[in-house]
């Protein structure tokens, strides 16, 4: 009974978190506080529900019934300098939710599930006068993945995973053209996979992998206009349908954890995110803006392959008390010949840490503090010749995971 009480608890204060699926950034890699505490780098060492997430094979170290649930909270702060133009995003909080579930069916064979957001963006700039905004002054893309899992433990120390994402994912721009406000809007669901692998090479030594495949969002919605008119020979603006089509990228990670003492375990992560799939952002109108007539609108991207790598360290202090730390460097995809104002990135600089209590009586909980600083960027548009310049840019992201075991 106890038991079933602490569950139920544990499953209100999970539902409670979980109100908002709104993301800062297009790559999102909050996936729980002990996570983003050491740097993404929990690919080899010890297992969490939340491993689903990174790398699923993990979880055969899990016994029983796991429950985990976490939040993340981002706020940042940047500028953007379009033709000689400044001009700062509204500065907001954005939520994180994540949920996990782990269980161990028979001797060698786990199932999980998890739900969590894998890409965000939300940006809006407050003048939408302002040089920018016929690129766009206001935009939101949400995402939530949830993945099903099975994972085999093949030998006592090798252990692989398969899970299918299934990711609902929705956008939304507005850009300021002619006087007239251009609104399109638009979800869809999309569909892909991972795999991984698990592999304890000594008693010192662990090594993680997984493979995300990429996910291909049809995204069907509509256009609007702040005031319809048709003039012929002028200018249309008529409101309609709209459609277009967005490939998110894979990615492959690779991990390495070391334990030098029992009581000390430091991890290295690298993640490569094959962007060069978003090599432009092209919207198919029913009456695009201006004609009156379908027909397309095309932004060209051009984005690379980027990485991301981590370090990260974890100090058992006491049978409660955990210790945590890490570093970042996340390598921007943008290209330089065609920057734009809809995602200002630049390479950032993440600087983690974070405390794990052992509560007692199956409860863990977990909790993380981040420091991102974004180097400034400068290019150009070949499209429309516009110069493009990010700043610097700044971040503060706070993490809180409860974890149960029944």
């Amino acid at each position: 009974m106890n038991k079933l009480f602490r569950l139920a608890a544990f499953v209100a204060v999970s539902c409670f978190c979980a109100t908002s699926t709104l993301g800062a950034g297009f790559g999102l890699y909050e996936f729980s506080a002990r996570g983003n505490a050491m740097g993404g780098a929990v690919l080899a060492g010890d297992a969490e529900p939340a491993s689903l997430a990174l790398n699923p094979a993990l979880i055969t170290d899990l016994d029983g019934v796991q429950f985990q649930m976490g939040v993340t909270e981002i706020t940042a702060s940047a500028k953007v300098t379009y033709n000689q133009e400044g001009q700062s995003p509204d500065r907001v909080w954005w939520t994180l939710p994540t949920v996990y579930y782990t269980q161990q069916l028979f001797e060698d064979w786990y199932i999980g599930l998890g739900a969590f957001p894998r890409f965000g963006l939300s940006g809006h700039y407050p003048d939408r006068n302002w040089a920018g905004s016929s690129d766009v002054y206001d935009v939101d893309v949400q995402s939530y993945s949830i993945q099903p899992t099975v994972a085999f433990q093949a030998t006592e120390r090798f252990s692989v995973a398969a899970g299918a994402e299934i990711m609902y994912f929705k956008f939304s721009e507005s850009t300021y053209k002619s006087g007239v406000d251009v609104s399109v809007e638009g979800d869809s669901w999309g569909l892909g996979a991972i795999l991984a692998m698990a592999y304890k090479a000594n008693e010192k030594v662990n090594l993680g992998a997984s493979f995300r495949t990429r996910v291909k969002q049809s995204v069907d919605g509509t256009s609007k206009f702040s005031r319809e008119m048709a003039v012929p020979g002028v200018a249309a603006f008529m409101n309609g349908s709209a459609h277009g089509d967005i490939m998110l990228p894979a990615q492959l990670a690779m991990g390495i954890s070391y334990r030098p003492i029992d009581d000390l375990l430091i991890e290295f992560n690298w993640m490569n995110i094959f962007w060069s799939s978003f090599d432009d952002l092209s919207i198919s109108f029913e009456r695009a803006p201006g004609t009156g007539v379908s027909g397309v609108s095309s932004q060209k991207k051009e984005w690379k392959d980027a990485y991301r790598m981590g370090l990260g360290a974890e100090y058992k202090l006491s049978n409660v008390v955990k210790l945590r730390g890490s570093y970042i460097f996340d390598k921007t995809p943008t290209n330089n010949d065609y920057m734009d104002v809809l995602v200002p990135v630049s390479n950032r600089h993440l600087f983690g840490t974070g405390i794990g209590l052992n509560l007692g009586k199956g409860f863990i909980l977990d909790a993380s503090y981040t420091f991102l600083i974004g180097e400034g960027m400068s290019g150009t548009n070949l499209e429309n010749g516009a110069s493009v310049k990010y700043g610097q840019a700044f971040s503060h992201m706070a993490g809180l995971s409860l974890r149960y075991t029944l």
